[in-house]
C-alpha cells in the first residue's frame, strides 16, 4: 500500500495542483470577476448629487492636515461640508483648523480637547463627528489621505441611489521608485479587488476608513455595533461594515479619480497596517473569514504543489507537461483578472510582475498572520 502511494506521488502532485487551480479560477472569475469585468455606469449629473458630509479625526496630525485639508475643502462638489474632529491633540491642530475656518465656510470643527474617554483609537471621536454631520451621506477619511482629484466626492456620492446605503472607495499608495514601493502598490490593488468584489457579492469585507461612505441613518441604527470591541484601537471600518452592511445594498467606486492616496506610508507603517488587518479579520463573520483564509491557503498550496510537481515529475514528461499546462492556465487567468484590475484603477507598471508579487504574498501573509496573534495580546 505504502509502495503504491510512493509510486503515485507524481500523479498525486499533478492532481492536487489541478484541483487547487480549479478552486483559484473560481475565485478569479466567479468572485473577483464581479468587479473586474463589471461595466461601470456613467457619472451622475452634478445637479443630481446629494449633500455630503466628509468626516475625519485628527490626533497630533497637523503636519498631515496642512496638506490634506486644502484638497478636501476644494472639491468640485455643489453641497458638502468637512467635519474635522480634534481628538485631544497637543500640537497645532486646533490653531490650524481655526485658520482654515476663516477661509472655508464648509469646514465644521469639533473639539474634543476637554473630553475624557478611555476608548482608544478613533471610534469615539469618529462617532461624535458622524453625529455632528448635518447631511445624510457621510464620507469617511483621515488626516493622511489626499483625494486623487477634485472629482473624488462626485464619484463616491454618485454611487448612492435610493437603495444604496454603503459605498466602498479605493485607497492607493503613492508611486515611488523601488521594488518595495511596487509591492505595497500591488497590495493596495489586491485589497481593492478583494474589497470591491466581496462587496458586490453581498459580503462586504476589508472596508478602508480612509475612503468609505455610508448613510448617517445606517450608523445611528447600528451605533452599538460601531462601538463594540472598545479595547480595539481600530476596526471601526471593516468590522463594522462586515456586521451591518450584509443586509443592505452596497456599491464600489473604482474610478482612478475617486481614489485616496495615503501620504507618509513607510514600509514599517505598512507592515503594521498589514498586521492590524489580520487582527480585525478574526472578528468577521464565519463566511467572510472562511473565504478569505481559503484564498490565502489555496495560493500558498498552489506554489507548494508546483514545487512538488517539478521535483517528482522530472522523469515523467507527460505529467510534467500536464503540470506545466495547469501552471500556464493559472498564471494566465491571474494576469487577465489582476491585469484588468490594475488597468481599471490606472496603476501603472505592476502587470509584468503580478506573478512575482503573488508568490511573495503567498509566503508573507502566513508570517504576518502569525505576528498578528501577538499584536492582539497587547490589548488585553
Amino acid at each position: 500500500m505504502l509502495l503504491s502511494v510512493i509510486e503515485n506521488i507524481p500523479l498525486i502532485c499533478v492532481v492536487c495542483m489541478g484541483v487547487v487551480t480549479l478552486l483559484l479560477l473560481l475565485y478569479y472569475f466567479a468572485l473577483y470577476g464581479r468587479f473586474v469585468f463589471r461595466k461601470e455606469k456613467k457619472p451622475v449629473p452634478v445637479d443630481d448629487l446629494p449633500p455630503v458630509s466628509v468626516v475625519l479625526t485628527a490626533r497630533d496630525e497637523s503636519h498631515l492636515l496642512i496638506k490634506s485639508l486644502p484638497v478636501l475643502l476644494s472639491q468640485d462638489y455643489p453641497n458638502y461640508e468637512v467635519v474635522v474632529v480634534n481628538d485631544n491633540s497637543i500640537d497645532e491642530t486646533a490653531d490650524l483648523v481655526n485658520e482654515f475656518k476663516n477661509n472655508y465656510t464648509n469646514l465644521h470643527y469639533v473639539d474634543l480637547t476637554s473630553s475624557i474617554s478611555n476608548i482608544r483609537g478613533r471610534k469615539f471621536p469618529l462617532a461624535l463627528g458622524i453625529k455632528a454631520a448635518k447631511n445624510e451621506i457621510v464620507v469617511l477619511t483621515d488626516a493622511s489621505s489626499i483625494p486623487a482629484s477634485p472629482y473624488w466626492l462626485q464619484h463616491i456620492a454618485g454611487r448612492f441611489t435610493r437603495k444604496t446605503r454603503v459605498v466602498y472607495g479605493g485607497v492607493s499608495v503613492v508611486r515611488k521608485p523601488g521594488f518595495l514601493n511596487a509591492l505595497m502598490r500591488y497590495d493596495a490593488v489586491r485589497n481593492m479587488v478583494i474589497a470591491f468584489s466581496y462587496t458586490l457579492a453581498g459580503m462586504p469585507v476589508m472596508a478602508n476608513g480612509r475612503n468609505l461612505a455610508y448613510t448617517r441613518t445606517l450608523f445611528l441604527k447600528n451605533k452599538e455595533k460601531f462601538m463594540s470591541q472598545p479595547r480595539m484601537p481600530y476596526g471601526d471600518d471593516d468590522i463594522f461594515m462586515n456586521q451591518v452592511a450584509t443586509s443592505v445594498i452596497c456599491d464600489a467606486e473604482p474610478d482612478p479619480d475617486a481614489l485616496i492616496s495615503q501620504t507618509g506610508l513607510t514600509p514599517s507603517r505598512w507592515f503594521q497596517q498589514k498586521k492590524a488587518a489580520f487582527v480585525t479579520r478574526s472578528y468577521y463573520n464565519f463566511r467572510s473569514r472562511f473565504l478569505l483564509k481559503a484564498y490565502n491557503f489555496l495560493t500558498l498550496l498552489f506554489y507548494a504543489t508546483l514545487v512538488c510537481m517539478v521535483l517528482f515529475c522530472l522523469k515523467d514528461f507527460v505529467l510534467l507537461g500536464i503540470g506545466a499546462g495547469i501552471f500556464v492556465v493559472k498564471v494566465s487567468a491571474q494576469y487577465v483578472v489582476f491585469g484588468k484590475a490594475v488597468r481599471k484603477i490606472n496603476e501603472k507598471g505592476l502587470v509584468p510582475f503580478v506573478f512575482v508579487y503573488d508568490l511573495i504574498f503567498a509566503l508573507l501573509n502566513p508570517f504576518i498572520n502569525f505576528l498578528s496573534k501577538f499584536e492582539k495580546r497587547k490589548w488585553r
